[in-house]
């Protein structure tokens, strides 16, 4: 089942996690999606709309912009190479600032930043298995559920699967 839900129709008002594609796409100006993911960030900031960003998010950002930036530098040869290529040579990461700056980026904004919680373990193991989902959207889907959020903005198709759950993509 295909989402008709665009990023652009949101309604104002609303509670959504916000997913690291948003973020990454945001970050390193896609070009087919970037405008979306920046205007749905602008409406948080405006206090539109409430974003929430799990903390398994913000893990997976900063592995994603770690990867993205070490390629774009050229510290390593291909986004498939990275973990590998900069497990062998870590002072890589010492060369890089996007995912820090973002970091910093997001506590100013009017953003809920939200740690792990207890309980929630058990839970992603329940949803993985029963939804078929992979660790890190089991994990936002378990956070999504003992949150009562109904809404994530995801260019990720596999949360369309997830009854209670929309996903407004760019």
């Amino acid at each position: 089942m295909t989402s008709p839900n665009r990023l652009s129709r949101f309604p104002s008002g609303t509670r959504a996690i916000f997913d690291s594609n948003i973020f990454v796409y945001w970050v390193t100006d896609h070009p087919r999606f970037a405008d979306d993911c920046e205007t749905a960030i602008r409406r948080v900031e405006d206090g539109e709309i409430q974003g929430v960003i799990p903390a398994v998010v913000l893990n997976e950002l900063l592995h994603r912009l770690i990867i993205a930036e070490a390629v774009e530098k050229e510290f390593v040869s291909s986004p498939q190479e990275a973990v590998t290529q900069i497990k062998h040579n870590p002072d890589i990461i010492s060369q890089l600032h996007v995912a820090w700056e973002l970091h910093q980026d997001l506590l100013k904004m009017p953003f809920e930043l939200v740690d792990e919680a207890k309980g929630l373990t058990d839970l992603t193991y329940y949803f993985s298995k029963g939804l078929k989902l992979m660790a890190k959207d089991s994990a936002i889907t378990a956070f999504a559920h003992a949150h009562n959020i109904e809404h994530i903005f995801s260019n990720d198709r596999d949360f369309e699967r997830i009854p209670w759950l929309t996903c407004w993509r760019p």
